[in-house]
């Protein structure tokens, strides 16, 4: 497992969504599952792989027009222009803020069009079971890396200070927009200079205060092909040599799979593109895992052997996942004899709660958001990671003795729990 992830680094080194390397990384994974599966196929699909991270940028250019805007009301402030520069100063922190919550809290399609269209991957490998199809267990993980995140890359600490700083000044300036606009209206019960001077001051505290984190964010990552700087050993080749390391084990010991239960192996493709290769997936096979009584069972950042989790929500997206699965998951440890806990993706600490908010989400979810059973194993060091994660420092060194071959027992466990339950 541990050659595979530093084989596919050398080979094709960082592989940001839809980029050539990503597709050569697919390559390498489509030609190791074809040692072990009966059947392995490339799903090409296309995506707008910029969205993802593009939509800070038009936040931030929105963000400062509605703060412009409403500074000139200061020229027209005996006049109707009042109105109509208020109105569109929360118009466009309001559109900023629906862009944000669609795009990234959502997970959402939202402003993808405005984007350039690229082809990625998926990469599914089948082992099918003797007979009839009842039931597809899905052992998933993502063969992208992400684009380098400066602000981790530089700041460290620092960085969910200033993501939740700049956020928060967008959403507080929202709030005290739309004060203003309810205030105006009752110009005849109110000094109206008098109040748009006291809206006019916070403006300027919120430009003083949130000038370093706005204009940081514009530099959240780097603009084309420079961007494409990480590894991604951790995150997430570790997760592919894992199930790739199902599929081996699976060759030599195939009698431990229950009957009629298809296992796939899959490797998805711009999961940094916010989900896109497993909300395709899905989306194309729907009926088939809703018939067959699908459970997807997720890797995603397998680094810290005493950091194992099972994901039974995910924050960011507000996503719920089975209980079924995460029980399975935990009977699964205890009957390998690996230390493992259920958490909510970030962690459980309130700290980790707190950074969870904005940690994003994993492939799993595309899978629960459509009702098909799912979690997601993972295995972070929060002190750890912001010392590689998304960024070029994301090497397999980082990946801790163990963590690996641990969480492959795991997976072997799920399988043979299943069996043992049905007999």
């Amino acid at each position: 497992m541990y050659d595979i992830i530093q084989q596919i680094i050398d080979k094709c080194g960082p592989r940001m969504p839809c980029s050539p390397q990503e597709a050569k990384g697919a390559e390498i994974i489509k030609e190791e599952l074809e040692e072990t599966c009966d059947e392995v196929t490339i799903e090409p699909f296309t995506c707008h792989p910029r969205a993802a991270l593009g939509w800070i940028r038009i936040d931030l250019l929105m963000g400062l027009l509605s703060f412009s805007l409403f500074l000139l009301i200061q020229l027209f402030i005996d006049s109707y222009w009042v109105y109509i520069l208020s109105i569109l100063s929360t118009l466009l922190i309001f559109l900023a803020l629906l862009i944000a919550w669609e795009e990234f809290f959502c997970y959402k399609e939202f402003i993808d069009p405005i984007f350039k269209k690229k082809d990625s991957q998926n990469v599914i490998g089948k082992i099918k079971p003797k007979g009839e199809i009842k039931k597809i267990i899905i052992f998933s993980g993502h063969h992208d890396s992400a684009l380098q995140f400066n602000l981790l890359r530089y700041l460290k600490y620092g960085y969910a200070v200033i993501i939740f700083l700049g956020l928060g000044i967008l959403f507080f300036w929202f709030f005290a927009s739309v004060l203003f606009i309810i205030l105006s209206i009752f110009t005849f019960l109110l000094d109206l200079t008098l109040i748009y001077q006291i809206f006019f001051n916070l403006v300027i505290w919120l430009l003083i205060i949130g000038a370093i984190p706005l204009l940081t964010l514009f530099f959240f990552v780097t603009p084309g092909k420079r961007a494409n700087k990480v590894p991604g050993a951790v995150d997430n080749l570790s997760a592919i040599a894992v199930i790739l390391g199902i599929g081996r084990y699976l060759k030599n010991y195939k009698e431990i799979i229950l009957e009629n239960t298809e296992i796939r192996i899959i490797s998805f493709g711009s999961e940094e593109a916010f989900l896109r290769g497993a909300y395709r997936y899905v989306e194309a096979h729907l009926e088939e895992l809703q018939k067959y009584d699908t459970e997807c069972i997720n890797l995603d950042a397998i680094q810290s052997k005493d950091n194992i989790s099972f994901s039974d929500k995910e924050p960011t997206t507000r996503t719920i996942h089975s209980e079924e699965v995460v029980q399975k998951l935990i009977k699964a440890a205890k009957l390998v004899g690996v230390k493992a806990k259920i958490a909510s993706l970030g962690g459980g600490s309130f700290l980790e709660k707190i950074v969870g908010l904005m940690g994003g989400g994993t492939d799993a979810a595309a899978f629960s958001k459509s009702n098909i059973k799912a979690s997601t194993i993972t295995g972070l060091s929060l002190l750890k990671m912001v010392h590689f994660y998304h960024q070029e420092t994301d090497t397999p060194d980082k990946i801790e003795k163990g963590v690996l071959e641990n969480t492959l027992k795991i997976c072997v466990g799920y399988i043979i729990n299943d069996k043992k339950k049905k007999n």
